[in-house]
């Protein structure tokens, strides 16, 4: 007995030391970036454009952080830093010290404005090895872009191929002896790019050459951009062909992935099972926002690849667009979230489910919230005993804001976005004040919900009395 313990003691040391061999590690240090936190965040797929956190880290006092990804292959990952968004190519088991501009926080007019982005940048190797993909990728991306500027036009206007292959030619003498999958499968989807631009511009040529019959790499970005593109509106395009004229019927009344893909088959350019349920998931993204499609069924049709496919990677696509165009819309469940209130208890939404919600995101640096908060005010008082008010706030200095509530006498509640900033995603918040009406089933009835001057009382009297009538 004592000899099959120590058997199995050994096997489990020997598991968790394999496992954290495969561990891939991000640090370094910059005095700027003391006491910030820093995340991770890997694309889950890139037609929905979904990410994930993979790592998060705070750095300490002097400003050292050492952040573990959760990551099984080599993705690229973004590293979230104020202002800015660092780019590493990150490989499994691998451990890299990189070197970070100094640290510059968001501004309150970056997150007020509904269009801000941050830059990007490829983070720098501190010591790289001699095959490190990051400094292959940068110098790579940088001859292509500048042969991209110097003969786009050319390339678009006047097609040649002889042209073409010769430029591609002469990037690939540098980069061919670099002995990393990722990058060679990279660098072959941005050369058939250029391809796409100048000569090779029939979607069936690019499926045959590229898609029909290969590995499809879920996690290359140049791969991927190239699918896309390929891909985009293809519902729509291979309608009115006459090959396809059935893929309508088949996914809109029919609602039937197996018709839809025997429907693809016709093409001699999407003759592959996979390919044809990976195009079938991109063509019924690029529907669900066009208004020709209705989404109703398209989402049956999507909701049926996700139940069906024996695809793992398929199925987490189709998720990611259900999630991507369930959230936030007016008859499904509001988004989550816990967030503290001036008394530092957590306060979720369905804490407030006996009454209508009455949900805003607020900043005092902006004069149109100031300006909507007495106009709150007065319609709380009316309205208290059926609408329960909330606002959560997202400026950086909440005791400031609970002294502004106090003084003015706002007597609703009251939270700090900061426990959780994701929520402002999930209800794709672009604008303050931003507002919606949920129900007492915790539904979203309104979004977003008129402002309190859009006669938002008027609007809610409405559907309150409609509501009634349908329950007798």
């Amino acid at each position: 007995m004592k000899k099959i313990k120590a058997i199995l003691l050994l096997t489990l040391i020997a598991a968790a030391t394999a496992a954290s061999a495969q561990t891939t590690i991000v640090e370094g240090s910059n005095r700027t970036y003391r006491n910030q936190k820093i995340e991770a965040y890997a694309c889950t797929d890139y037609i929905s454009g979904a990410n994930t956190l993979v790592g998060s880290t705070v750095a300490d006092s002097l400003g050292k952080f050492k952040l573990a990804l959760n990551i099984t292959r080599t993705c690229r990952v973004t590293l979230k830093l104020g202002r800015a968004n660092g780019i590493l190519y990150a490989d499994t088991a691998m451990t890299y010290t990189v070197l970070l501009p100094d640290y510059e926080p968001m501004s309150k007019s970056d997150k007020l404005n509904p269009y801000f982005t941050p830059d990007e940048f490829l983070v720098g190797i501190k010591n790289p090895d001699r095959y490190n993909l990051n400094m292959y990728v940068d110098l790579f991306d940088y001859t292509y872009q500048d042969c991209l500027e110097r003969n786009y036009y050319r390339m678009l206007k006047n097609p040649d191929k002889q042209f073409t292959d010769s430029l591609i030619e002469t990037m690939e003498t540098s980069f061919d002896s670099i002995p990393n999958e990722f990058f060679s499968v990279y660098r072959q989807y941005k050369y058939a790019w250029l391809k796409f631009i100048s000569y090779m511009r029939d979607w069936r040529y690019m499926s045959r050459e590229y898609f029909d019959n290969q590995p499809i790499e879920y996690e290359n970005p140049a791969y991927m951009d190239l699918f896309n593109q390929t891909f985009t509106n293809f519902l729509r395009m291979y309608m009115n062909t006459r090959e396809g004229e059935r893929i309508y019927s088949d996914v809109i009344m029919s609602k039937s992935p197996v018709k839809a893909k025997q429907t693809l088959s016709n093409c001699l350019a999407v003759t592959n099972d996979t390919l044809q349920e990976m195009v079938l998931l991109k063509s019924i993204h690029d529907a669900l926002y066009d208004y020709y499609f209705r989404a109703s069924s398209l989402l049956i049709t999507l909701d049926s690849i996700k139940n069906t496919t024996k695809i793992d990677q398929h199925k987490c696509i189709a998720e990611n667009i259900e999630q991507k165009n369930a959230i936030a819309k007016a008859g499904t469940a509001a988004p989550a979230f816990c967030l503290a209130d001036t008394a530092g208890v957590y306060r979720s939404v369905d804490e407030f489910c006996e009454k209508y919600i009455y949900l805003n995101f607020i900043s005092l640096d902006s004069y149109a919230c100031t300006q909507s908060l007495e106009q709150l005010r007065l319609m709380n008082e009316k309205t208290k005993d059926v609408i329960q008010v909330v606002s959560i706030s997202i400026d950086d200095d909440f005791d400031k804001v609970k002294k502004y509530f106090k003084r003015n006498h706002y007597n609703w509640m009251l939270l700090d976005y900061k426990a959780d900033p994701t929520v402002l995603d999930r209800y794709k918040v672009k604008a303050y004040p931003s507002y919606y009406l949920i129900d007492t089933e915790g539904n979203l009835c309104m979004s977003p919900a008129a402002s309190p001057s859009e006669d938002f009382e008027k609007r809610f009297l409405q559907y309150y009395r409609d509501q009634q009538k349908n329950r007798q």
